[in-house]
């Protein structure tokens, strides 16, 4: 009986050995795939003028893959990729929120970072753009910043396999000062708010100013707010929306800052009492007004003829209220700080003041008002004294 002699066994190839074989063009190629920590497939080549040399860089590649030290393709310059990254972005965050990261990486992050090809960004690289921003007197909370939005930035490129790591996350971040809040320049003390709101009355911009000193809302918060927000014999106001920037100029009512700015507050008898006298100024200003009226949203604060306040036009009009009560200047945002430093020094739950304001976390709320603890504490130590005074 014939025999024949058996077929040379083909030897398979181990996951992520790789293959290498020569091309049409005579030239020797290298081949080398694998799966993502995120299941995605990724190939890669390498080339030789002989079956030895591809076979060296193939080895090479695999060294680097499994060391972690591989350069993903054909992912180009910091500059490149935060171009592109900006435009996604545009597409999913507010427009205000936009153009700060776009500033930031306009005026920071590109000019000291930009040339550098993406994979080969590294940690030292972003705590020299840190410290030259410092040294050129910017602010430890600017180039915190700007690192910020570089880090967020670069975890997109690890998500999308650009990169394997985030140098902006392994960076040292600048020191940053323990941050301070000074009466007259951050907020009022309770005396001055009271001297403020007994003036308020008397302006225009009254009813504003006292339901933000009275509640905390932002005031983009405020004036956004209906008239349908208001729920009168509950005595409560429910913020549902807030006036912010639009694409192009001007400003449009869209979502709260955060899922926990959506959130309903509990309104003192002052704030009452402004809003129905500021209701009843409305409707007089409506009725001048006639068929120029411009509200369609039934907004809360408007000017003569029912169109949104612009932030700058309140700004001056909040200014003009503090020269007229003889009170420092300050932001108009300062009326927010002014609301939870006067009930955290009144007992009121940290956890609750934070509620108010609609802070994304307690934690916020605590490194904001750090200024009131210290004197809780002290008061705190004061009122053991006392006590042991008595017992003793």
């Amino acid at each position: 009986m014939a025999s024949y002699p058996s077929p040379k066994r083909r030897r398979h190839r181990s996951a992520g050995e790789g293959s290498v074989y020569q091309s049409p063009d005579g030239r020797w190629r290298g081949a080398l795939t694998w799966t993502e920590a995120d299941g995605m497939r990724r190939r890669r080549l390498v080339t030789g003028k002989s079956s030895a040399e591809a076979r060296e860089k193939l080895d090479e590649l695999r060294a680097k893959l499994r060391t972690g030290t591989l350069e993903p393709a054909g992912a180009g310059t910091v500059a490149d990729y935060l171009a592109g990254w900006l435009e996604r972005e545009r597409q999913r965050i507010r427009p205000s929120t936009w153009r700060q990261r776009e500033q930031y990486t306009r005026c920071y992050v590109v000019p000291a970072l930009g040339r550098r090809p993406l994979p080969k960004l590294t940690p030292s690289d972003v705590e020299r753009m840190t410290a030259s921003m410092i040294a050129a007197g910017r602010s430890p909370q600017t180039a915190a910043h700007a690192r910020v939005i570089l880090r967020r930035a670069l975890g997109d490129a690890i998500r999308d396999g650009l990169l394997h790591r985030n140098v902006a996350a392994l960076a040292r971040p600048p020191r940053l000062a323990a941050r301070t809040m000074e009466p007259g320049r951050d907020y009022l003390e309770a005396g001055q708010l009271r001297r403020l709101l007994a003036v308020a009355s008397e302006y225009r911009i009254g009813a504003l100013v006292t339901l933000a000193a009275t509640t905390g809302l932002r005031q983009g918060e405020l004036l956004g707010l209906s008239w349908e927000d208001i729920d009168w014999p509950a005595g409560t106001l429910t913020v549902r929306r807030s006036l912010a920037r639009a694409w192009g100029n001007g400003y449009e009512l869209a979502a709260p800052k955060t899922a926990r700015s959506r959130r309903t507050v509990h309104l003192p008898s002052v704030a009452i009492e402004a809003l129905r006298r500021e209701q009843r100024e409305q409707a007089a200003s409506c009725e001048t007004a006639g068929t120029t009226w411009q509200d369609r949203d039934r907004l809360v604060f408007t000017d003569a003829v029912g169109r949104s306040l612009a932030p700058a036009v309140v700004s001056r009009a909040f200014h003009a209220l503090l020269e007229a009560a003889v009170l420092p200047s300050m932001p108009f945002h300062g009326l927010r700080h002014s609301t939870a430093t006067a009930l955290l020094a009144a007992g009121v739950p940290l956890r609750v003041v934070s509620d108010l304001l609609g802070h994304s976390g307690i934690a916020i709320t605590a490194d904001f008002y750090a200024h009131v603890e210290r004197d809780l504490r002290r008061e705190a130590a004061e009122a053991m004294d006392r006590t042991l005074g008595e017992i003793l």
